[in-house]
């Protein structure tokens, strides 16, 4: 018996390692409650812009003047979950392929494919009510249809919600590993530890799943979806978002080539999106000033829209001058862990898309720039130096911005 529990923990432990994350922590947040996540080996950085410490000893910190900030805020105090998906790397090739996007001979534009309907629905599963979007997380386990049977997962509608009525679409980018079923529970805890078919998950990878505060349904969605996925080492989950970020690989070149997410629903549409910014943002007010960026995901007014987003613009480590965004727009924000200065210092990286807009038909990349002084935290500057040097991103990347900025007496 001691032997075989030996070898089952030993297995335990090997199959913890392929995640990026190694071992869970749990830090409790402000509200009390916990935020799972998983830590990731320091990794070597490129840099064009601050270069940035990339081994758990950097103790060694600068002497930096701290920036107050004025950003967004909301009255919801949350903890922002990740997680990591093994569904991407079992799941079958997707058997549509409209709603991607080829790069044009130029290589500095993208022709967008007009959006085709899904090649099957969701209308065999009722839409999801009040009630069920604040169930309990036994409720999400009782309620498969198998029992305890895995079936295979694959890019079928019908199929995935009769599997598990939690799913309520598939992420893909193309040319990635990131081509994946999103799930959406009564909270943001449940799937950090369990896989597609419900059962708890020793090795941590869970699945990719959208934030649980808005109901996905047959007939709705947020203004903004959020999506968390952890940050595998194999590159599962949603790990290829970092490539976005030009201080890690010295370049804009992933973001040139792959600025599209098609992001199919449950309420029957296929959507295209286009990357506009991402963020390297704490998640510890010891660290700096924390912007919850995952809290907006429904814009009630034109000030909440942009005073978020002038926020969001201000961190964005990348700005795209041919792309604006307007309020009424929809977006798609996917988040992960990411840890170049170890898992000690728990951080996030975060990438903005927005919905294509109707007769949107290219979208070009070719005056795309790295910005080389993004708003950080306060740790980023008292281990790397500088400091920010204030908002210089043209106010035309967002539509309206500057006569609200009149409006507001600026």
């Amino acid at each position: 018996m001691r032997k075989t529990r030996n070898t089952v923990i030993a297995a335990v432990l090997a199959a913890t390692m392929l995640l990026s994350g190694c071992q869970e922590q749990q830090q409790v947040v402000e509200n009390g409650g916990i935020d799972t996540v998983t830590e990731t080996e320091p990794v070597t950085e490129t840099t064009t812009t601050a270069a940035e410490t990339t081994t758990e000893a950097a103790t060694t910190t600068k002497e930096t003047t701290k920036k107050t900030t004025t950003t967004a805020k909301t009255t919801e105090s949350e903890a922002e979950p990740e997680e990591t998906t093994t569904a991407a790397t079992t799941a079958a090739p997707a058997q549509v392929t409209a709603g991607t996007a080829a790069l044009s001979p130029s290589g500095n534009s993208v022709s967008v494919s007009p959006a085709v309907p899904a090649a099957t629905t969701a209308g065999t599963t009722a839409p999801r009510t009040a009630a069920q979007a604040v169930a309990t997380t036994q409720a999400h386990v009782s309620g498969y249809r198998y029992g305890n049977t895995k079936y295979e997962i694959k890019h079928d509608f019908d199929y995935m919600r009769d599997l598990n009525s939690d799913f309520v679409g598939w992420l893909t980018v193309a040319d990635t590993p990131i081509d994946l079923p999103i799930l959406q529970a009564s909270d943001n805890k449940f799937y950090l530890e369990h896989d597609f078919w419900g059962a708890y998950d020793y090795t941590k990878v869970g699945c990719s799943f959208a934030d649980c505060h808005v109901p996905i349904t047959e007939t709705s969605r947020p203004d903004n979806i959020v999506i968390y996925g952890h940050n595998i080492r194999t590159g599962a989950g949603l790990a290829k978002i970092t490539n976005y970020y030009p201080a890690r690989y010295g370049s804009l070149n992933f973001y040139i080539t792959h600025p599209i997410v098609n992001f199919e629903c449950i309420d029957g549409t296929q959507s295209q999106y286009v990357v506009f910014a991402g963020m390297f943002v704490n998640t510890s007010t010891k660290h700096g000033d924390v912007f919850n960026y995952y809290q907006f995901r429904d814009f009630t007014s034109e000030s909440l829209f942009y005073s978020y987003f002038e926020a969001v613009f201000d961190r964005s480590v990348f700005y795209n001058p041919d792309l604006d965004i307007k309020y009424g727009d929809k977006f798609l924000t996917l988040s992960t862990c990411y840890y170049p200065f170890g898992a000690n210092i728990d951080t996030r990286f975060v990438v903005f898309a927005r919905q294509i807009r109707k007769g949107e038909t290219q979208v070009s990349t070719l005056n795309a720039y790295t910005n080389r002084s993004p708003l950080y935290f306060d740790y980023y500057y008292q281990v790397n130096g500088g400091s920010w040097g204030g908002r210089k991103w043209p106010t035309s990347l967002i539509a309206g911005y500057s006569d609200w900025l009149k409006k507001k007496g600026s």
